[in-house]
């Protein structure tokens, strides 16, 4: 199974919605998560624009306001979904592939510690409590693991959060498999502030299985952020 992955920043724009596509068609992808997109719905017609192709699903979360909102979208040929599943920061969703059970959880955390922390207890509750197939986490964490994943002018990394993002992983179970291509995968304006707060957490047993070697990292350019 092929996952992909971006941060948009606001999906209104046709030139973004052209560029998952062509992420999509490049990557060969089979389930393509969105962050940000700023829509408190989604219609069939928006889906489409992004995926262009007619056996498509799509399952969201909305936004609120003008902030977050989530879109999960999948190839119905080749992925069975299940169920779908979201709160506050993220959306999951029960899929069946080659005949295995996975839950592929699309996930846009807050900026706020004490919401982050949240998010990493209501995940790792939905794991221990769903174990009848293997986890793939991914999307935009807003954290960092240490101070060698943030640099330049908001370089700052607090320890603590740092700490709680890397607790978090170990308690999960899930490997968070080196990226290849890019260090980073955000983006300030003048591509001094950077960080690694985009990636994808995965089963043991899909490493192995699967034959993963790691995470890539694409092009930044209609959005601060970079696919992966």
């Amino acid at each position: 199974m092929i996952i992909g992955s971006l941060n948009i920043k606001g999906g209104g724009s046709s030139a973004k919605r052209r560029r998952i596509h062509h992420l999509i068609v490049k990557g060969n992808a089979d389930i393509f998560l969105i962050q940000e997109s700023k829509f408190a719905t989604v219609s069939d017609s928006l889906a489409y624009s992004c995926w262009r192709r007619k056996n498509i699903g799509y399952s969201y979360w909305p936004s609120t306001g003008a902030s977050g909102g989530l879109i999960s979208l999948w190839n119905s040929d080749c992925v069975q979904v299940l169920c779908s599943f979201g709160g506050v920061g993220f959306l999951g969703l029960k899929v069946v592939w080659k005949e295995e059970v996975y839950y592929i959880v699309n996930v846009y955390s807050s900026c706020i510690s004490g919401e982050k922390k949240e998010l990493w207890r209501k995940l790792l509750d939905l794991k221990s409590r769903f174990s009848d197939g293997e986890w793939v986490i991914g999307g935009d964490f807003n954290a960092v693991k240490n101070s060698n994943e943030r640099k330049g002018v908001s370089g700052r990394v607090s320890t603590r959060e740092a700490r709680e993002f890397s607790d978090f992983i170990t308690l999960s179970n899930l490997i968070d498999v080196p990226s290849k291509g890019k260090k980073f995968t955000w983006f300030g304006g003048d591509g001094r502030a950077r960080s690694r707060i985009d990636r994808f957490l995965v089963a043991d047993n899909i490493v192995s299985n699967w034959g993963v070697v790691g995470q890539m990292v694409g092009d930044r350019d209609v959005s601060d952020h970079c696919p992966i």
